[in-house]
């Protein structure tokens, strides 16, 4: 089979690219990802013909998805005598999809990461490369312009990823590699999946894009290419701007808490990315997400007060006051947790460690009139008002008690409104109760009936060993 009869000019665009984004090093081994198909097929020629100059070594890659049975078989065995005849290193894995999911083009996908990342770590591939084209970068463009993408998203694909993936193709048009194909006289395998306009991206290939070319504008492919160009460009400018104004606006991670009162301080645009970055944090990629919903969260976050949430894919994010909680869906539902402590000690519930300890009188009874020189602690209570066991438990609903300070009983969650006490922290609010009466509660202290005072012979000093005092639910 002829190889390389000239083409030069495609060779030295793709080194070029390679060099541009700083794809691959000298002594790189790297897996080409090769479905039959055309685009991949030119990727593997392209870089066997550059691997001498360029220093690197191949490694061809083949997951057969097994979704078009005889033909999908048929991919996997040209593959494999392509790799033959080239005297190159293949691994081919079959997958068994689930189906019932939903999306088939995203589990194909994640199942394609997944054999990558696995090939990469068995065979000691530095990169893997694949065959995305600048046709496939203007699809992408215009697709997520359609879905309502924002700024970052028209970045498209990326010619490199942080994961390792490298598009050397990603500045070639699909009709370049099929007519650089044919001058090599090099085959090629066609997936008939492409012809079925149930994919939404068949229809963008197939109708859209070609009409655009014909009634709107020529090259409106290369422009839509250009146009992820520029805004990956824009988006490494921001990048480091936005992650200060994270830091800075972060209150708290796993989960992260926001400071709404940073949010609203900071420009529209940065805090639109902001909002972004922690979405994708909390969710771990933003495949799900589209601008409409960044749009919503801001509004929560930056709105002048109260309470709120919205539900977006796979997170919950829940404005509580001045902050922001975003987590993961689906939330767990908070359970009761008590335990008894018999005698003075550790007593461990929940998330909470207390300790409560004995101590000798802060304030011996009064003798001659004298007055006591001690100042006690909201967190003192009378030895011998109290019955034990003494039971340390979460708040509950209607929870009601008197503390000192107070002229009256109160509410808790009264108090925690009037403390600005985040929802999310209620539920596992920490207090101790001696005879069905509430004695403790953490940040509000003693009752007022339980407290050390004048006359107290025994003290039982409460102290909080860990917990979630340690989150920073509370303005600095």
């Amino acid at each position: 089979m002829p190889l390389y009869n000239g083409g030069t000019v495609l060779l030295q665009r793709v080194a070029r690219t390679i060099e541009k984004y700083r794809m691959l090093r000298h002594g790189d081994l790297v897996g080409v990802a090769v479905s039959g198909g055309a685009d991949s097929v030119c990727l593997a020629a392209v870089l066997r013909a550059l691997s001498g100059q360029l220093g690197i070594r191949l490694h061809i890659l083949h997951l057969n998805h097994g979704l078009r049975g005889a033909e999908s078989d048929g991919d996997a065995a040209f593959v494999t005598s392509l790799a033959d005849e080239w005297s190159l290193p293949c691994t081919i894995e079959h997958v068994e999809l689930d189906i019932t999911r939903g999306n088939l083009e995203q589990e194909a996908r994640r199942a394609r990461q997944r054999f990558f990342a696995e090939a990469a770590r068995s065979a000691g591939l530095n990169r893997v490369a694949t065959g995305h084209t600048l046709s496939d970068q203007a699809e992408t463009v215009l697709f997520r312009l359609v879905r309502g993408t924002g700024p970052a998203g028209l970045t498209g694909i990326l010619p490199v990823t942080a994961e390792g993936l490298v598009r050397p193709l990603i500045e070639v048009e699909r009709a370049e590699v099929r007519q650089w194909l044919g001058e090599q006289g090099l085959r090629w395998r066609e997936d008939s999946s492409n012809l079925d306009s149930r994919f939404r991206r068949n229809v963008l290939r197939q109708r859209i894009l070609p009409d655009l070319e014909e009634h709107v504008r020529p090259g409106s492919g290369r422009a839509l290419a250009r146009l992820a160009s520029l805004a990956s460009v824009e988006e490494d400018y921001w990048r480091g701007i936005v992650e200060e104004a994270f830091q800075r606006s972060l209150s708290n991670t796993n989960p992260y808490i926001f400071n709404t009162i940073e949010l609203r301080r900071l420009h529209p645009a940065v805090a639109r990315r902001v909002l972004r970055m922690g979405l994708e944090r909390t969710a771990g990629s933003l495949k799900r997400f589209t601008q409409d919903h960044v749009d919503r969260l801001l509004r929560l976050a930056t709105r002048s007060g109260g309470d709120g949430q919205v539900v977006l894919p796979g997170v919950a994010a829940v404005r509580s006051f001045e902050w922001l909680r975003l987590s993961r869906m689906p939330a767990e539902t908070a359970a009761d947790w008590s335990a008894e402590l018999p005698a003075p000690g550790c007593v461990q519930a929940g998330p909470v460690t207390l300790e409560v300890v004995e101590e000798a009188s802060i304030c011996p009874p009064p003798a001659d009139g004298a007055e006591c020189l001690y100042n006690v602690g909201r967190d003192w209570l009378d030895f011998d008002r109290l019955s034990f066991p003494l039971i340390l438990r979460n708040m509950h609903a209607g929870d009601t008690y008197h503390p000192v300070g107070r002229d009256r009983p109160v509410k808790l969650k009264d108090l925690m409104q009037s403390e600005r006490v985040p929802s999310w922290n209620r539920r596992n609010w920490p207090m101790i109760v001696s005879k069905g009466r509430i004695v403790w509660a953490r940040r509000f202290g003693a009752a007022a009936w339980a407290a050390a005072g004048p006359g107290t012979r025994r003290v039982l000093r409460v102290g909080e060993v860990e917990g979630l005092r340690n989150e920073k639910w509370a303005p600095k």
